[in-house]
C-alpha cells in the first residue's frame, strides 16, 4: 500500500493522478499537449531532464495509458509520442498550466535554491 494511501483510505493504488506526480510528467505532457514529438524534440523542449528519465516518464505514461508512441514510415521512420484520447480530456487542463507558466516566466522570480542568494 502506497504512503498515500496509508495516510488516506480514499486514495487506492489505482489513483488516476500517480502517473502525473513525478518530476518532468507535467513538462511532457504540456509539450505533448502541442501535438505529437519525437524522442529528440522532447529533449530539446525539456533540456535538463536527462535521456533516461525522460523514457522512464514517457514508458511509465504510456503504461498509464495517456501516452501513445506511434511509427512514421518512409520517408521519416521514426517514432512519435502523442497524447492518448484518455489524456486529451486533460487539454484544458493542460492549456492552463502552460498559459499559466509562460504568465510567470514574464515575471522576475527570484531563485529559491538552497545556496543561492536572492537578487534585489
Amino acid at each position: 500500500m502506497s504512503e498515500a494511501a496509508a495516510i488516506d483510505p480514499a486514495i487506492s493504488a489505482d489513483d488516476p493522478l500517480e502517473p502525473l506526480e513525478g518530476r518532468w510528467v507535467l513538462r511532457i505532457l504540456i509539450c505533448l499537449n502541442a501535438g505529437a514529438h519525437r524522442f529528440a524534440d522532447l529533449r530539446s523542449a525539456i533540456p535538463r531532464v536527462s535521456a533516461n528519465i525522460l523514457t522512464d516518464r514517457l514508458r511509465t505514461l504510456e503504461c498509464a495509458g495517456l501516452v501513445e508512441r506511434r511509427y512514421l514510415p518512409a520517408p521519416y521512420a521514426s517514432h512519435v509520442y502523442a497524447l492518448t484520447e484518455v489524456a486529451t480530456s486533460l487539454k484544458t487542463t493542460l492549456d492552463g498550466l502552460a498559459s499559466w507558466r509562460a504568465s510567470q516566466s514574464k515575471m522576475s522570480i527570484p531563485s529559491r535554491r538552497p545556496g543561492k542568494e536572492q537578487s534585489r
